[in-house]
């Protein structure tokens, strides 16, 4: 019995090893938290795919991306067009590197997937 719970927790943990991080919401705003409720987002290859199975129709939502490796590496996908309960949509993450003016765009392929940390950085109700 030893055996198979010690592979399983080894399967499970190789697994979380190459996947990225998806970081908790840490507002104390009751209103924030009762928005983003029921929102679901996951992320694959540049592509970041919002669902909301919450209670409000959403009008502005955006997610950031860093990395665990490259403090300078910034992601971002916004969703402008709004979005209504029970609708998915999708939007391309970009991702620019540096500080400054040595600020500059970063190609996909150069992106480090596995490393992200992704969460919300705003998202807001519909008027």
């Amino acid at each position: 019995m030893r055996i198979i719970l010690t592979i399983i927790f080894l399967l499970v943990a190789g697994v979380q090893g190459f996947a990225q991080t998806y970081l908790p919401v840490t507002s104390k705003n009751k209103t924030y938290l009762a928005t983003v409720k029921g929102l679901s987002y996951s992320y694959k290859n540049g592509l970041v795919t919002l669902k909301n199975n919450g209670k409000y129709d959403l009008g502005t939502v955006s997610i950031i991306a860093s990395s665990k490796v490259d403090s300078n590496l910034f992601g971002i996908a916004l969703f402008e067009e709004g979005l209504e309960k029970g609708k998915t949509v999708e939007a391309e993450m970009y991702f620019t590197t540096g500080l400054g003016k040595d600020s500059h765009d970063l190609l996909l392929k150069d992106v480090d997937h596995k490393n992200l940390l992704l969460s919300f950085d705003k998202a807001t109700r519909a008027q």
